[in-house]
């Protein structure tokens, strides 16, 4: 069984963003393995946070040819979150880091996280900070005992959820596949949040 998938995964409920808004009962959040019917809603997500947070117009289909396998492939790690109606609102996904920007061999004990987004309808009702957690969960339940991710440098959202959660900025950077600064974050040993 592929790592994720058929088991449900058990993560604190939060009644608030983390940063203060409480989250409304209609937006009450299930946290759940994805499965591959999940993977073009998800991928729609994706898009939509995408576009929202850069500000370009979305190009349909844009890069769905390599992100959609992805999720799909055997050794994700990849969350969905629901709403109370089955509407799905965000997704989170997780892999073994690999040397060599990620085309080496894995990096034993490392999780490289990565596809964090919500629909932006529902930025700031704690839904990331739900996913992330269950991606240290299960990656702990796993063998993960560190777990690593890039955002963008000017997403600072983004950034104060990684940090809230213990994740701890590097210095290191790098262009993302579109061309934008991101900057790397790790999370280690010490504690789940």
């Amino acid at each position: 069984m592929a790592p994720g998938r058929g088991r449900v995964v058990r993560v604190p409920q939060l009644s608030a963003d983390g940063y203060g808004a409480a989250v409304p009962a209609d937006h009450a959040i299930t946290v759940r393995p994805g499965t591959p019917t999940d993977i073009e809603e998800a991928l729609t997500i994706l898009h939509a946070a995408d576009a929202r947070r850069s500000g370009r117009s979305p190009v349909e289909g844009q890069n769905r040819d390599r992100t959609g396998p992805r999720l799909a492939g055997p050794d994700t790690l990849f969350f969905v979150a629901l709403r109370t109606d089955g509407r799905p609102v965000g997704l989170a996904a997780g892999k073994s880091g690999r040397r060599n920007g990620g085309a080496g061999p894995a990096i034993p004990g490392l999780c490289h996280i990565s596809m964090v987004a919500v629909r932006p309808e529902h930025w700031g009702e704690g839904v990331g900070k739900q996913l992330v957690r269950a991606l240290l969960v299960h990656g702990r339940d796993l063998g993960y005992h560190r777990f690593q991710l890039f955002t963008h440098a000017d997403n600072a959202r983004a950034q104060r959820l990684y940090e809230g959660l213990g994740f701890t900025l590097t210095g290191r950077t790098a262009v993302s596949d579109g061309g934008g600064s991101i900057v790397h974050y790790v999370w280690g040993p010490h504690r789940l949040p």
